[in-house]
């Protein structure tokens, strides 16, 4: 997978992944998002273009996730902790199946998902990286509403992505 170089928000997405994620407060919010892998025609640099938000649910703890055992060692000196939708997400895989299938009827690809860090900062967590397929983009928001985009290489190697916004006027 090529990593790239920038993404761009275009059309007030990034406004609109914001409300998204912040409407889910105190909970994590999450949210998959939607565009084009693109080069660029001066510098042959890739970037993604998101143009569509797909507001999903977290089921984080629900009946329907997908994670049996909630409960993650996280540093090798603690004890298990039980994690909350506070702090930490689960995509509900009905939300991915049809971001996927609307994506493939609109010409365009699902690049990454974002979500919420409610009460820090806008960096992967060490439980972010554990549960997060690597290699890929990872977009998260603090409790302020700014985005940072994280290009994530392995469970120990992450990198930030520079964001572009672009709008209508």
């Amino acid at each position: 997978m090529k990593i790239p170089k920038y993404i761009e928000f275009h059309n007030e997405t990034n406004y609109v992944l914001c409300r998204f994620l912040k409407a889910a407060e105190p909970a994590e919010g999450c949210a998959i998002l939607i565009g084009q892998k693109k080069t660029s025609a001066t510098d042959k640099k890739n970037f993604w273009k998101v143009t569509h938000i797909w507001n999903c649910r977290n089921i984080w703890g629900q009946t329907e996730s997908q994670l049996i055992d909630q409960k993650i060692k996280v540093f090798s000196n603690q004890k298990n902790i039980q994690l909350s939708k506070n702090t930490r997400f689960e995509i509900d895989a009905k939300d991915q199946i049809a971001s996927q299938k609307w994506s493939r009827e609109n010409g365009l690809e699902v690049l990454c998902c974002a979500h919420s860090h409610p009460s820090g900062e806008n960096k992967p967590s060490k439980i972010d990286l554990l549960l997060h397929q690597s290699p890929g983009l990872m977009v998260i928001s603090n409790k302020y509403g700014d985005l940072k985009a994280w290009w994530i290489t392995n469970k120990l190697n992450f990198h930030n992505v520079k964001i572009e916004i672009f709008s209508l006027t």
